[in-house]
């Protein structure tokens, strides 16, 4: 599911290129206070102690779930925690940053892109998040709980033709060198992006370029899953893909942008309460993108609802 706008991405990533090899520009030394009054502490402790907490989110099922995993973990555990905000970009991370809000699950990408305007960063999942980690922790902000789903850009095919195209972006590009004009489905965008198809053949093999693509007008699921196409895009936690039986290709080179998920807590609410993290680490540990994926497919394919998911969730991961 794409967290930044399509345009946005595009100036970026082409920036991201041009500027490979080379310091970054952007400031990003602008603190709201000197590096030790803004240190983030570790996760420590396990109750709250009837401390009151606000939790934001953005308005679609997959930061709903997240919020509402937050909210029953940090109450069981004697917090008294709300989910007391939804906005967008970035009126969502401006509510954090001002102080509307306590607590909020970002991603990488969309942190060090829209809201530290960098270009040049790590594309490994863990690196990423240390590096936004080091980044915002002189803004006053502490990222925490890191989470292995990844929500950014990819090709899928149907999960039983594994044992034909293989689990990895390689594996594909290695069957496409050995059948050309197989057929692909993409967004019109992703000939030209500098993590599309042009990304393709230099991070993984000129094959990619004998493929024969069909363009379409959105993501590809319903397409794979009819046959129209070998693969397609997708966004690699959208419930459609758990609809359809679909399995997304490893990035094994990571060619594509990261967008892994941190629960960013205000420093001075963190400093207060380091339960927040300790608490919210192994929930976060649990969450892979095969995970979510289903959970949002619950919510959005199976009109399940969303406390409901996030309810049942916990429990079986014995964290409520």
């Amino acid at each position: 599911m794409k967290r930044i706008s399509l345009a946005i991405m595009l100036t970026l990533w082409a920036a991201a290129l041009a500027g490979c090899g080379g310091g970054n520009t952007s400031s990003t030394s602008s603190s709201s206070g000197g590096g030790g009054s803004t240190a983030c502490p570790a996760g420590s402790g396990s109750s709250g102690g009837g401390a009151s907490v606000s939790v934001g989110s953005k308005g679609f099922a997959e930061e709903q779930l997240l919020a509402s995993m937050t909210v029953q973990v940090l109450n069981k555990h004697g917090f008294s925690a709300s989910h007391s905000l939804e906005a967008k970009d970035t009126a969502i991370g401006n509510a954090l940053s001002s102080g509307q809000i306590d607590m909020l699950w970002q991603y990488t990408g969309t942190e060090l892109s829209v809201y530290l305007k960098l270009t040049n960063f790590p594309r490994d999942l863990h690196q990423a998040f240390e590096f936004v980690k080091k980044q915002d922790e002189p803004r006053g902000l502490c990222w925490t709980s890191e989470a292995p789903l990844n929500d950014t850009n990819g090709l899928a095919i149907k999960a039983s033709d594994k044992g034909t195209y293989g689990s990895t972006l390689s594996d594909f590009g290695n069957y496409l060198a050995s059948h050309p004009n197989t057929k692909i489905c993409i967004m019109s965008e992703f000939r030209t992006r500098p993590d599309g198809l042009p990304g393709l053949e230099q991070t993984y093999n000129q094959s990619y370029a004998n493929a024969s693509y069909t363009d379409l007008s959105g993501t590809a699921e319903k397409n794979i899953a009819n046959g129209d196409c070998a693969a397609g895009e997708v966004f690699t936690t959208d419930s459609p893909i758990a609809a359809n039986n679909l399995y997304v290709l490893q990035d094994n080179k990571n060619l594509f942008p990261p967008d892994n998920v941190g629960l960013v807590v205000r420093s001075e609410v963190l400093k207060a309460h380091p339960a927040i993290a300790a608490l919210m680490a192994p929930v976060a540990a649990k969450l892979t993108s095969a995970e979510i994926t289903k959970l949002n497919k619950a919510v959005e394919i199976d009109n399940q609802k969303l406390d409901d998911v996030a309810r049942t969730w916990l429990q079986q991961n014995g964290f409520l």
